[in-house]
């Protein structure tokens, strides 16, 4: 695999940051910017090294601490989802996921991303797929080997479509449509818990399965 992936699981709702790496160039992007803290810096090293902070979804656990990379990095490119402009300014959920902790409104995008745009890091290209159901505009980054969740996919269960703008029939469909369609060997990495892959969570996920995809 091209990439190296590391993850930080610190944030307010232990929501995963990504800090990932193109081996062959060195470029860096983070998914996720929800935590923010020396050991990202230190894993980050070079500040010209982060091209990209990238966004899956418009919750404040997922881009809490976005602003801070941003004032840090400042030649990285910050993308956020094309569809979710509800959320990203403000929201009545992303009051309550603050906890108090900060503005529930997400800093503007560099770049907004929609279905079929790809992200170059180096000998990296992560695709961008569309996956609405845990919000209206959440979005994933892959490549052949692996794939960005965010909240859309975890190890043995789906995102809660309960919260704003949320829907189990689209939610269900993304992952059945777009994620299960993908090779059983690519690694799931999820916005909150432990890596998975394609092919447990088609034959293990309690929630999603289906006999075409088991």
């Amino acid at each position: 695999m091209s990439l190296e992936v590391r993850c930080f699981s610190k944030a307010i709702q232990n929501e995963n940051t990504y800090v990932i790496t193109d081996r062959y160039t060195g470029y860096k992007a983070v998914i996720d910017p929800g935590y923010y803290g020396e050991d990202v810096r230190t894993e980050i090293s070079d500040i010209d090294s982060l091209k990209y902070i990238l966004l899956t979804h418009g919750h404040y656990d997922h881009f809490a601490a976005a602003q801070e990379y941003i004032d840090e990095y400042p030649s990285a490119v910050f993308a956020a989802p094309l569809k979710e402009e509800y959320l990203l300014h403000g929201g009545r959920d992303n009051k309550w996921l603050a906890l108090g902790h900060g503005s529930p409104v997400c800093p503007d995008a560099d770049l907004r991303l929609k279905a079929g745009d790809t992200i170059t890091l180096g000998g990296t290209v992560l695709k961008v797929i569309e996956t609405p159901g845990h919000t209206e505009g959440g979005i994933c980054f892959c490549t052949d080997s692996e794939v960005f969740t965010g909240d859309t996919l975890f190890r043995m269960s789906i995102g809660n479509y309960s919260l704003e703008t949320g829907n189990l029939d689209e939610l269900v469909s993304s992952i059945q449509t777009r994620l299960y369609s993908m090779d059983d060997d690519v690694i799931v990495w999820p916005g909150h818990g432990p890596a998975t892959t394609i092919g447990y969570e088609k034959r293990n996920n309690p929630f999603v399965q289906g006999e075409e995809f088991i």
